[in-house]
């Protein structure tokens, strides 16, 4: 037996001796007990503990069976999520991996039927529309949950994560449907503010607005064709498609690229960055993000050469 339990041993000897001969005197008469007396002092109550915080995922064009998408599914474990959200190509036109019922649930089923925890929130992509055993049916068969209150197709929706509201559109459309989403958008981010003034509004669709990557710009979508994100409401807009992790900061506004959830089709950083943008960053990686009333983080990580998870970039809004 170490001293210390030696020393609580021999305490609770005493205690325990010092108690019985207290229970004898009481019992022969000797003591007298005194009415128990209720404080007048009032209680304090306890400061309420704050809420706490929405933890999100993040992961982008992940799709790809390999060890990169195992490194970012084990991520996602570790960070204890309430929610995975993704920013398109949940496929990724590798050979070996079944659209949907490997590249997402085989690695991260426990969100399948969108009751589970994690649940999967996801954005469609290119890929999930080109990709052979892909397309909007077996993406609505994958994710029958998603909802169809907006878009009998679910193809554009809106879903609450604690403090969060994510608001997914599809980038992969005819001009008359975005122009459709761009009314529908407006309408919901107003709605957003009014119903829960302290969520955080993040707009998610695929190709991203603003972009140092291989592929264009998707003008489209910009505020210069009529899409104010941030004078609806909007705190962030995230995107996919690049392959890389970037960004641009366009008058006050965040456009994040999210990155590569696999190994497959890494894509490098260009020399030049176009204006705005903050840093790039090639390779695998994922985000988590952390939401309360006051605050809004994405930290961005990618693996060392050990595996280990670093730190690349963050993220931060304040209100």
């Amino acid at each position: 037996m170490t001293r210390a339990a030696q020393g609580r041993r021999a305490r609770r000897s005493v205690a325990g001796v010092v108690a019985f001969a207290a229970a004898a005197l009481v019992l022969a008469g000797c003591v007298s007990v005194p009415p128990a007396v209720s404080d007048p002092r009032p209680s304090e109550s306890a400061e309420p503990a704050p809420a706490p915080a929405t933890r999100l995922a993040l992961i982008s064009d992940f799709g790809t069976c390999d060890a990169g998408e195992q490194w970012t599914a084990d991520q996602v474990d570790a960070w204890g999520v309430d929610a995975i959200v993704t920013a398109g190509d949940n496929t990724q036109h590798e050979v070996g991996c079944i659209p949907y019922a490997e590249s997402v649930w085989g690695y991260f089923e426990q969100g399948r039927d969108g009751q589970g925890v994690p649940p999967l929130w996801p954005t469609l992509g290119n890929h999930d529309y080109s990709d052979e055993g892909a397309g909007l049916d077996a993406y609505r068969a994958a994710f029958p949950y998603l909802s169809t209150a907006a878009d009998a197709q679910q193809r554009w929706y809106t879903q609450d994560v604690g403090d969060v509201t994510l608001i997914v559109l599809d980038s992969e459309t005819t001009p008359e449907e975005l122009e459709i989403q761009r009314g529908w958008l407006k309408e919901t981010l107003s709605d957003q503010r009014a119903a829960r003034p302290d969520a955080w509004n993040v707009v998610l669709f695929h190709r991203p607005a603003y972009t140092s990557g291989v592929h264009e710009d998707n003008r489209e979508m910009r505020p210069t064709a009529g899409w104010d994100y941030a004078g609806w409401g909007a705190d962030i807009v995230i995107a996919g498609h690049q392959h890389i992790y970037e960004d641009v900061i366009v008058d006050g506004l965040h456009y994040v690229t999210a990155g590569i959830g696999g190994t497959a089709n890494i894509r490098e950083c260009p020399v030049e960055l176009r204006e705005g943008s903050r840093l790039c960053l090639a390779g695998t990686g994922a985000s988590v993000i952390e939401a309360t009333a006051d605050q809004f983080v994405l930290r961005y990580y990618q693996p060392d050469a050990e595996g280990k998870a670093t730190l690349g970039d963050t993220v931060r809004l304040s209100r």
